[in-house]
């Protein structure tokens, strides 16, 4: 299937215990939307009005990444979610979800209440995120990888560096790595090519400082790295499941 992507809209996580992985999440520091419902969404401050920037966690097998691109024409299956607020208002929101491809397991999604994604009480973060920025992913064969979803999402695709590439379609950009470049860009938490590939393997977001954010993670005995630039890597060992990578703002 071919869509005109505008952005990365979010990234679901289906995991066998969401319980477990959002209780990791939440001592890395992220805010969740209640428990109640699923799915618990980690939502960020978007960077437009009508896209939003999430993570969501749901109950399945096989556990897996999935990356959904927002579109603003498409036909699906409609689905709904609804959480309560603190304040015991219902938060609700509609969206409408097509079909997706490969060579990455995506979907398109369009969303008719993306505020709902947006309500100030979940995108304010104990760890300081601001927004989720890059996605990265390992493929055997980076270039094809990029090329066939940039085909299918209309973006653009280039080679940024040796055994990386580049596809942009909006804000968040997606990341295409060689095993080996992965593993080298990311050792110091000795990161591992997963088996099954290509796949998702982890997140880079923004963050407004780098030292209450180490403070936090020492505080709950979550293992991090210190890399160049002040970035904080976490292992997926750690957020039960992906990698975590923050971009120090200031």
């Amino acid at each position: 299937m071919k869509v005109s992507a505008r952005d990365i809209d979010h990234v679901t996580i289906t995991a066998a215990d969401p319980v477990t992985v959002a209780a990791r999440l939440e001592q890395v520091g992220f805010t969740l939307t209640p428990a109640e419902t699923e799915p618990r969404c980690i939502c960020f401050p978007p960077a437009e009005d009508d896209i939003p920037n999430y993570l969501d966690l749901v109950e399945g097998s096989p556990e897996g990444v999935t990356l959904a691109v927002n579109v603003t024409d498409l036909e699906g299956e409609e689905r709904s979610v609804s959480w309560e607020s603190d304040e015991g208002l219902v938060v609700s929101a509609e969206f409408v979800v097509g079909e997706g491809g490969g060579p990455l397991p995506w979907l398109p999604v369009k969303h008719l209440q993306p505020d709902a994604f947006m309500e100030p009480e979940w995108i304010v973060h104990p760890n300081g995120a601001l927004g989720m920025m890059a996605v990265h992913a390992v493929s055997d064969n980076p270039e094809d990888t990029a090329k066939k979803l940039a085909a299918a999402w209309k973006a653009e695709s280039e080679q940024i560096f040796d055994g990386c590439m580049l596809v942009k379609t909006g804000a968040v950009e997606l990341l295409v790595w060689s095993p080996v470049a992965y593993q080298l860009e990311y050792k110091s938490i000795e990161a591992m090519a997963p088996e099954r590939k290509p796949a998702i393997v982890g997140i880079a977001v923004a963050v407004e400082r780098p030292r209450p954010l180490q403070a936090l993670l020492r505080a709950n005995n979550i293992a991090f790295a210190l890399t160049e630039g002040d970035r904080i890597v976490v292992p997926p060992d750690q957020t039960g499941g992906l990698m975590i990578e923050f971009m120090p703002q200031t």
